[in-house]
């Protein structure tokens, strides 16, 4: 790729869809100026799978993502997305931010914010077509939120917010999404919404990378786990992780 496709985050049209391994952190460190906040992270995540990361409040998993993709700086290390640099594959990874993150005050509605999922899609005029449009009512279909089309985002709950965000994630049509405690603070309807959401995409061979607070669940979502103290302390399936030394250190208690 040269420089004016960088400067104009062109993806890189022969990345393979296809290869083994979906995302590669490698020796990853972030922070802020100071001392760093994640150091020497290291974690691979299969083509298909489902992967958390999970621990305990100032472990530095927002961070981790942000540093994942360049929002932050690294100041060591690198991340990979279908053995592509970030600004390569953006058409194919979505980024679910959390929902206090949104200005949702700004004076929008709805099927704009998931029309923005298409941008990546979009030539040099900008302008969304038929189809992009087709692929933000199926994504509002999806979540079971095509009846908030055209309400102002000022107006919407927060388990609401939750699927207006995924559905924006889901219109991009990505083949890897990296969520940020999608389950927080969400009514029963929106979690089933999710779940149902993530079964699907899972089933489509597509990789998810999530942020996840919940520990009860962990057992039942996921396929392997990644926990975070500063670095991975555990990268195995949900029982090894939670009957770990690392994990009674990191939460105070033991899941054996």
């Amino acid at each position: 790729m040269n420089a004016l496709s960088n400067l104009l985050m062109i993806t890189d049209r022969n990345v393979s869809l296809s290869v083994d391994e979906a995302i590669r952190v490698s020796g990853l460190r972030v922070g802020y100026g100071g001392a760093p906040v994640v150091d020497d992270v290291s974690i691979g995540v299969n083509r298909g799978e489902r992967l958390a990361v999970i621990g305990a409040n100032g472990a530095g998993k927002s961070t981790l993502l942000k540093g994942m993709l360049g929002l932050i700086r690294p100041e060591t290390g690198s991340a990979t997305f279908l053995d592509r640099p970030f600004w390569a594959v953006r058409q194919h990874l979505a980024f679910v931010a959390q929902a206090d993150e949104t200005d949702w005050d700004f004076p929008s509605r709805v099927r704009d914010l998931v029309a923005m999922g298409r941008g990546v899609h979009l030539g040099l005029t900008g302008r969304l077509g038929a189809e992009d449009w087709r692929a933000v009512g199926a994504a509002l279909e999806r979540l079971n939120i095509a009846d908030l089309a055209a309400r102002p985002l000022s107006e919407l709950s927060g388990g609401q917010r939750r699927r207006v965000l995924l559905a924006r994630a889901l219109a991009q049509d990505p083949q890897i999404m990296l969520l940020d405690e999608p389950f927080q603070a969400i009514d029963a309807a929106t979690r089933e919404a999710l779940i149902t959401v993530l079964d699907d995409f899972q089933a489509e061979g597509k990789t998810a990378l999530i942020v996840h607070h919940n520990l009860g669940e962990v057992r039942s979502l996921f396929d392997r786990v990644a926990l975070l103290d500063g670095t991975v302390t555990a990268l195995d399936t949900p029982d090894a992780v939670l009957a770990s030394d690392a994990f009674e250190r990191a939460f105070g208690i033991s899941a054996r």
